[in-house]
């Protein structure tokens, strides 16, 4: 039964809105999650990119096998980068990025451009269809196989319906062109980085924990960015998954939530460990770097700032969620085509916010700002909890750790950025 009226909930809603989510939430986890698996013609060309591909794959696993000594020996560094986010270390050479990347692209187009039913009876099976998970198979040659999963289609074109994007235009921006922005240095994670030619979306490996907590947190996740268009929180539009051989690459779709020329990009947890970057590495900063500035508002859009911020940590919070950062954009002049604010633009998390940068004592200068909350797909793990009590004693004496519980993790994200983002003197 729906729950019972009365008090108020997280971010100051009444308490029967925030129960009704979680009751809609719980039945909307109840669907089918089903596989559907169908054979899949494709054109020869991709079936010699793919055989290429599995040819590659099974080499690297070769050489993986030859120079397990080796990693055991002490390089067990580069043995982990080998396998990050599940992709081989070849992969990050330009010419297999651009053939994984064409892979992709034509992957994706298949799914969102299925053949049309022929028949009656496949009419009626696509209208009563409820199957959230879509495996196409394809062969490679006369031996092997490989498998292109579309991971809960159903809940994934709701979330782009939300926003404002139609079906055809989502196919437009991912497959009419090649992707790019090819990059094989995503943080620590090693992961590859895509983007649409239109910069409207990115394209990111992840690993397999990300990718099984993204599934679980859907339909929470749904319903709340369907009740509050003005999160901050960056949108996940797809999930796919690539299966050759024994290798499995999981990618996700994420809107590009920083475009335009940025003067700097900063990545803010309100933490302090591992939190500064060489300014001459022009690459994107940290807490650290960011400890004597300021951005300051008009006083209604601090309040509209900090309320999102609040709601958006309370939500992932509930959802078991840490270490995720907010990533702000800060330009001198406004990106082509935008304004302040984002009222003229129906896509929701992509606002360019006038307002002021201040350092230290000085006078405020006039920037332009974006904001997104990124890397929120981060559980309180057991392996978590055992990282967070050998610092708690240890750098945690001196500085702010970023393994820190659910809890502890929201309030001090939201307080941090209570001193961060301040009213501009009138």
């Amino acid at each position: 039964p729906p729950p019972p009226v009365g008090g108020r909930g997280a971010g100051g809603r009444p308490a029967s809105d925030v129960g009704a989510c979680r009751w809609r939430c719980r039945r909307l986890a109840m669907v089918a999650h089903d596989e559907d698996s169908e054979d899949l013609p494709v054109r020869p060309e991709l079936v010699r990119q793919l055989s290429t591909f599995a040819e590659e794959i099974e080499h690297e696993n070769l050489l993986d096998a030859i120079e397990g000594d080796k990693a055991q020996e002490g390089d067990n560094e580069a043995a982990g980068k080998r396998r990050s986010c599940g992709l081989p270390a070849f992969v990050h050479s330009r010419e297999a990025e651009t053939n994984f990347a064409n892979i992709l692209q034509r992957m994706i187009e298949r799914t969102l451009r299925p053949e049309a039913p022929k028949t009656s009876l496949e009419k009626l099976a696509a209208r009563i269809r409820i199957f959230e998970d879509h495996t196409f198979k394809f062969k490679l040659g006369t031996e092997g196989s490989a498998t292109f999963s579309e991971c809960r289609s159903t809940q994934f074109r709701r979330l782009r319906a939300a926003a404002g994007i139609a079906e055809e235009e989502y196919m437009k921006s991912l497959c009419s062109q090649p992707f790019k922005g090819h990059s094989g240095q995503g943080g620590k994670s090693g992961a590859l980085f895509l983007k649409s030619q239109d910069d409207r979306y990115i394209l990111k490996t992840i690993e397999e924990h990300e990718f099984i907590c993204l599934k679980d947190i859907l339909p929470n996740y749904l319903l709340y960015l369907e009740e509050n268009r003005s999160s901050l929180l960056s949108r996940f539009y797809g999930a796919y998954a690539l299966t050759i051989g024994r290798v499995t690459l999981r990618v996700v779709v994420m809107n590009n939530c920083l475009r335009g020329e940025q003067c700097q990009i900063y990545d803010l947890k309100g933490t302090t460990e591992d939190r500064w970057v060489d300014p001459s590495l022009h690459a994107v900063l940290k807490d650290n770097n960011f400890s004597p500035h300021v951005m300051l508002f008009d006083a209604a859009k601090v309040q509209q700032f900090r309320a999102a911020i609040q709601d958006d940590a309370e939500f992932l919070e509930s959802c078991g969620l840490m270490d995720y950062s907010l990533l702000v954009g800060v330009a001198s002049e406004p990106p082509v085509g935008d304004g302040d604010g984002a009222a003229a633009r129906s896509e929701p998390g992509l606002a360019v916010h006038h307002g002021w940068l201040r350092t230290g004592d000085g006078s405020p200068e006039p920037r332009f700002f974006q904001f997104g909350i990124i890397d929120y797909l981060q559980r309180w793990t057991p392996k978590k909890v055992a990282a967070h009590w050998m610092k708690k004693f240890t750098i945690g004496c001196i500085n702010e750790i970023d393994t820190e519980p659910p809890h502890v993790y929201c309030a001090r994200f939201y307080k941090y950025f209570t001193t961060k983002i301040l009213p501009a003197a009138a």
